[in-house]
């Protein structure tokens, strides 16, 4: 089973740019309707999303990020993501459980289906949003993960952004935190603005990888590669995984539940996370 791990965004605008990015080894595209797109385009936009999503949603899978639930785009963007093939959407400013009923009640009305296949994927980035982070994470089935956006969080806040990343210590904790309390899918790591820095976005991804995120949203392919490598596991961490499994699996058979593997002490939970591993990198 592979996890998506890089969410490259495309602005809904251009339509070589999402050509490309369909080709490239993103592992999910974020076509964007919001930030990317001026006030006077999001119609135009929302017919090059259609056009996409109809000649592409079966090569790639495609999310649309709609505009947030205070302005007057965000059900015809929702219904152009839905009707054309989108896999899911991004849900920006998501600050409350209420937005998100609010777009799964919408989401049940054009589809008349119930199922949990479609995606919603809330992106945190205002305080409110992090202080209600599980209520948003478990409101509804089709909440798949949710997501952190940094840039307009500390924006919010008021805090300056560095390159240790202290300032948003607690924030991506609380997504974390929340996202496993709602038992959904790991969140995914905020956008990395300076593409032509490649050390701090690999400082960055292996930080929030250390935390608990299991993918990280991505502005240019030349971010990809990188992305792909640090959250995926290594050929060491597989081996160990599979060496710990088969001897635990053994053990237990004999009754004994606490042992020994290449000098690491295994018991329940050790065993549980390599099994875990080896699962979704299967």
């Amino acid at each position: 089973m592979n996890l998506a791990r890089s969410y490259l965004f495309v602005p809904g605008t251009n339509k070589d740019m999402i050509k490309k990015a369909i080709a490239s080894d993103a592992d999910c595209i974020i076509i964007d309707l919001e930030d990317a797109v001026a006030l006077a385009e999001k119609e135009n936009a929302r017919k090059t999303v259609k056009e996409s999503l109809i000649r592409f949603s079966k090569e790639k899978e495609i999310l649309v990020r709609i505009n947030d639930c205070e302005t007057s785009f965000w059900e015809e963007d929702l219904i152009c993501a839905v009707t054309n093939g989108a896999a899911g959407i991004v849900v920006p400013k998501s600050e409350s459980e209420h937005d998100i009923r609010l777009v799964c009640k919408k989401i049940r009305e054009v589809t008349m289906d119930h199922s949990s296949a479609f995606q919603v994927i809330p992106l945190i980035e205002t305080a409110k949003g992090i202080q209600f982070a599980y209520a948003i994470a478990a409101e509804d089935e089709l909440v798949s993960k949710l997501a952190f956006g940094s840039i307009d969080f500390s924006l919010d806040i008021g805090c300056e952004l560095s390159a240790s990343g202290t300032e948003l210590l607690f924030a991506r904790s609380q997504i974390v935190i929340a996202s496993r309390a709602a038992g959904i899918g790991s969140p995914i790591d905020t956008v990395y603005a300076d593409f032509h820095n490649e050390a701090g976005f690999e400082n960055e991804a292996k930080h929030a990888k250390q935390l608990g995120f299991k993918g990280k949203l991505i502005i240019h392919p030349k971010q990809i590669q990188m992305t792909h490598e640090i959250f995926s596991p290594s050929v060491d961490e597989i081996n160990d995984a599979k060496a710990i499994v088969k001897a635990f699996e053994a053990a237990e058979e004999n009754g004994v539940a606490s042992i020994a593997v290449n000098n690491q002490f295994v018991d329940y939970p050790v065993y549980k996370k390599a099994k875990s591993l080896l699962f979704y990198s299967s």
